[in-house]
Protein backbone atom coordinates (compact mmCIF):
# COMPACT_ATOMS: atom_id res chain seq x y z
CA UNK A 1 0.00 0.00 0.00
CA UNK A 2 1.55 3.65 -1.23
CA UNK A 3 1.79 6.41 1.62
CA UNK A 4 -0.55 8.76 1.23
CA UNK A 5 0.36 11.22 4.38
CA UNK A 6 1.70 14.07 3.57
CA UNK A 7 2.36 15.21 6.95
CA UNK A 8 4.84 13.41 9.52
CA UNK A 9 3.26 11.15 11.83
CA UNK A 10 4.20 10.17 15.49
CA UNK A 11 3.16 7.17 17.17
CA UNK A 12 2.21 7.80 20.88
CA UNK A 13 -0.65 6.73 23.58
CA UNK A 14 -2.41 9.89 24.42
CA UNK A 15 -5.83 9.99 26.26
CA UNK A 16 -8.98 10.83 24.42
CA UNK A 17 -12.49 11.06 24.26
CA UNK A 18 -14.44 10.38 20.59
CA UNK A 19 -18.12 11.23 20.15
CA UNK A 20 -19.62 10.92 17.20
CA UNK A 21 -22.31 8.05 15.46
CA UNK A 22 -21.63 4.64 14.68
CA UNK A 23 -22.60 3.25 11.21
CA UNK A 24 -26.18 1.87 12.71
CA UNK A 25 -27.01 5.78 13.62
CA UNK A 26 -26.61 5.64 17.10
CA UNK A 27 -24.52 8.53 18.95
CA UNK A 28 -22.12 7.39 21.05
CA UNK A 29 -19.41 8.85 23.21
CA UNK A 30 -16.64 6.86 24.43
CA UNK A 31 -12.92 7.07 26.01
CA UNK A 32 -9.91 5.60 23.93
CA UNK A 33 -6.18 5.73 23.20
CA UNK A 34 -4.36 7.80 20.01
CA UNK A 35 -2.31 5.25 17.94
CA UNK A 36 -0.77 8.55 16.34
CA UNK A 37 -0.98 11.65 15.53
CA UNK A 38 0.05 14.36 12.52
CA UNK A 39 -0.90 17.92 11.82
CA UNK A 40 -3.59 16.70 9.56
CA UNK A 41 -4.94 14.01 11.27
CA UNK A 42 -4.71 10.85 13.79
CA UNK A 43 -5.61 7.03 14.22
CA UNK A 44 -7.55 5.62 16.35
CA UNK A 45 -9.31 2.00 17.95
CA UNK A 46 -13.02 2.09 18.97
CA UNK A 47 -14.80 -0.49 20.28
CA UNK A 48 -18.11 0.35 17.15
CA UNK A 49 -17.95 0.40 14.12
CA UNK A 50 -18.33 3.87 11.99
CA UNK A 51 -19.00 4.68 8.44
CA UNK A 52 -16.26 6.20 6.30
CA UNK A 53 -17.15 9.54 5.53
CA UNK A 54 -18.93 10.29 9.17
CA UNK A 55 -18.20 13.11 11.19
CA UNK A 56 -16.42 12.84 14.77
CA UNK A 57 -15.19 15.48 17.64
CA UNK A 58 -12.14 13.43 19.65
CA UNK A 59 -10.55 15.60 22.37
CA UNK A 60 -7.14 14.63 22.83
CA UNK A 61 -5.67 14.80 26.42
CA UNK A 62 -2.07 16.82 26.54
CA UNK A 63 0.40 14.59 28.87
CA UNK A 64 1.97 17.57 30.41
CA UNK A 65 1.82 18.66 34.27
CA UNK A 66 -1.68 20.80 33.96
CA UNK A 67 -4.43 18.98 32.48
CA UNK A 68 -5.37 20.72 28.99
CA UNK A 69 -7.34 19.26 25.74
CA UNK A 70 -7.36 19.91 21.98
CA UNK A 71 -9.98 19.60 20.22
CA UNK A 72 -10.78 18.48 16.84
CA UNK A 73 -13.62 17.99 14.46
CA UNK A 74 -12.54 15.31 11.82
CA UNK A 75 -13.54 13.22 9.00
CA UNK A 76 -13.59 9.46 8.86
CA UNK A 77 -11.34 8.82 5.98
CA UNK A 78 -10.00 5.31 6.78
CA UNK A 79 -11.53 2.06 8.57
CA UNK A 80 -9.82 -1.18 9.88
CA UNK A 81 -11.59 -3.89 10.95
CA UNK A 82 -9.17 -5.44 13.35
CA UNK A 83 -10.60 -8.47 15.67
CA UNK A 84 -13.22 -6.62 18.06
CA UNK A 85 -11.96 -2.94 17.72
CA UNK A 86 -12.42 -0.83 14.58
CA UNK A 87 -9.44 1.08 13.53
CA UNK A 88 -9.60 4.40 12.34
CA UNK A 89 -8.44 7.03 10.07
CA UNK A 90 -9.07 10.60 10.63
CA UNK A 91 -8.32 13.66 9.25
CA UNK A 92 -8.68 17.04 11.15
CA UNK A 93 -11.12 19.76 9.91
CA UNK A 94 -8.69 22.46 10.88
CA UNK A 95 -4.91 22.32 11.43
CA UNK A 96 -5.21 24.10 14.44
CA UNK A 97 -7.30 22.54 17.46
CA UNK A 98 -9.11 24.77 19.99
CA UNK A 99 -7.62 23.99 23.59
CA UNK A 100 -9.84 23.59 26.80
CA UNK A 101 -8.26 23.12 30.62
CA UNK A 102 -9.95 20.40 32.38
Amino acid sequence: MRERRTSVRRSLKWQATIKGNDSSGASFGEEGVIENLSSTGAFLYLSRDVALGSRIDLTIRLPFQKENWMKYSALVVRIENISQKTGVGIKFDTIRPTFVSG
